[in-house]
């Protein structure tokens, strides 16, 4: 599906925002408007996503379309279910969630590997926990071992 960038709005309310994605939110639902300035082009955006996809199913994204300007510009745009009444997790917390995912801490904070994947940028920010205890990893970066 093509989305025209003067049609962006209709996604839902702009949401926070970062170097590589502007969102929107739209009830259960958050849309984020890729513009690939840190992905190294399209293929690599969607092989990120299905890494993501293995990895943290709970936060699973879709490929909803394409924006941009006609002739001049392609964005990605990729919908995830939005986490309700949670709040960034502390690193402690994904510390201890990511080791029961299988994964070991490296040499910088945020950042594991489990031997066939390497993650990165697992920081509060990037990481929700609910009222229930529940955890949600909402954004990293992600590579395969062997792509490294």
């Amino acid at each position: 599906m093509w989305i025209p960038m003067d049609s962006i709005f209709d996604l839902g309310l702009p949401g926070p925002s970062g170097n590589e994605n502007d969102t929107y939110v739209s009830g259960d639902s958050i849309y984020k408007v890729n513009n690939l300035l840190n992905s190294n082009g399209v293929c690599k955006l969607l092989n990120k996503v299905l890494l993501h996809n293995i990895i943290f199913p709970n936060t699973f994204y879709k490929l909803h379309g394409f924006a941009g300007y006609n002739g001049r510009s392609v964005m990605p745009v990729l919908i995830q279910r939005r986490i309700r009444n949670a709040q960034p997790a502390t690193q402690i917390m994904i510390d201890t969630y990511m080791a029961a995912l299988g994964f070991t801490k490296q040499d910088s904070v945020g950042k594991f590997s489990n031997g066939v994947f390497l993650v990165w940028d697992v920081v509060p920010r990037n990481v929700l926990v609910d009222s229930d205890g529940d955890m949600y990893v909402v954004d990293a970066e992600i590579g395969r071992i062997s792509e490294k």
